[in-house]
């Protein structure tokens, strides 16, 4: 089994690739304050058709996504490819990157996080479990930022595999310490089995952490590539 991270910048807001947006996503688009959270937004759902249309050998206009919430069914979930033979994704971007994870029919989830000032201690006390706040305590406080971000990368990847997302809670299960190859340790929520968790740090450069997770019994080879010139053939 094979896994592909694509990678690409935010991409500028061209016509063609607005147009490529359904009328859920440009009702999103124009709702984000920020202009590099419009252009991260539009970035990946561009991302996602260009590959999926590869993928299903169709044009990027033709791909579908169905982006509904589990819970609520308003169109904020985990994006979904809508075709027959379609591929499972999963978004992620923070500061200068736009990451796409994508396999073949089991569960994926992806995260990138750009190393940042933040109350590391703090959010580690209600998303780490008992054992992970009892390692990190032991870092200094140098130490403490950058192992955060590790930690919080893998961890918002395996809930983002559930397709629950941060509906489940992170502290409820432990992985491996941040200077270790990942994977789940243990866990007390079913929506993560530790048998069935495969994980991959990634490596999208200086001042970020990014981590994938899929669910299944294997590992996946996984293969990062780039994205700017496939966005940039769309625009």
């Amino acid at each position: 089994m094979r896994c592909d991270v694509w990678w690409a910048r935010p991409a500028a807001a061209s016509p063609r690739l607005l147009a490529l947006l359904d009328e859920a996503e440009r009702e999103r688009y124009g709702n984000y304050r920020r202009e590099v959270d419009k252009l991260r937004f539009l970035t990946g759902r561009t991302l996602i058709r260009a590959v999926a249309a590869q993928w299903l050998g169709t044009a990027p206009e033709e791909v579908a996504l169905d982006a509904s919430c589990y819970d609520c069914g308003r169109p904020h979930g985990k994006p979904r490819v809508v075709a027959q033979g379609a591929p499972q994704v999963s978004i992620s971007h923070s500061g200068q990157w736009v990451a796409l994870a994508v396999v073949a029919e089991v569960p994926v989830g992806v995260d990138v996080e750009e190393i940042r000032a933040a109350e590391v201690a703090d959010l580690a006390r209600i998303s780490f479990s008992t054992a992970e706040r009892t390692a990190f305590a032991r870092l200094t406080e140098p130490e403490q930022r950058a192992a955060f971000f590790t930690y919080w990368a893998r961890k918002e990847a395996v809930v983002k595999a559930t397709g629950r997302g941060m509906s489940v809670a992170m502290s409820k299960f432990t992985l491996t310490a941040h200077d270790q190859p990942p994977a789940v340790l243990a866990s007390e929520t079913p929506e993560v089995d530790p048998a069935r968790v495969r994980m991959a740090d990634l490596a999208p450069g200086e001042g970020y952490r990014a981590s994938v997770a899929v669910f299944a019994d294997e590992p996946p080879e996984v293969v990062e590539r780039q994205a700017d010139d496939l966005i940039g053939s769309l625009g």
